[in-house]
């Protein structure tokens, strides 16, 4: 999805939007600082590690190769046409489907997680 915020806003509305759906943010990797450390040019783009983890937990005691794709992640980079922000993503009920998890907690970690994505849409 394209979000309608420059950079710098989109990831401070992500960090808030984490926070204020009740989500710990565990993680911020910087791509684009990484590889400039690295010689390479690369646009900004960071991916932002988060979740309960009360609420993963219980999704890995049904099945706990869902741990490979837990806690959540988004990531975010600056649009091709330099209008606003792109952001990729797999809600959990995606990744809960994959595991064949059927857990009642992956319908609210599909309302906080739109919580967050409400933030920087």
């Amino acid at each position: 999805m394209r979000s309608r915020y420059g950079f710098e806003e989109c990831e401070d509305r992500l960090r808030d939007a984490v926070a204020a759906a009740g989500m710990r943010l565990f993680a911020e990797i910087d791509h684009g600082g990484n590889a400039a450390d690295a010689g390479v040019k690369l646009r900004r783009a960071k991916v932002f590690i988060f979740g309960n983890p009360r609420a993963g937990s219980l999704l890995m005691q049904e099945n706990i190769e869902v741990s490979y794709d837990l806690p959540l992640r988004i990531a975010i980079w600056e649009a091709d046409d330099g209008n606003g922000t792109m952001v990729a993503y797999r809600t959990p009920g995606e990744i809960a489907e994959e595991h064949g998890v059927t857990h009642p907690v992956v319908a609210k970690m599909d309302e906080n997680f739109a919580k967050v994505l409400g933030g920087i849409s």
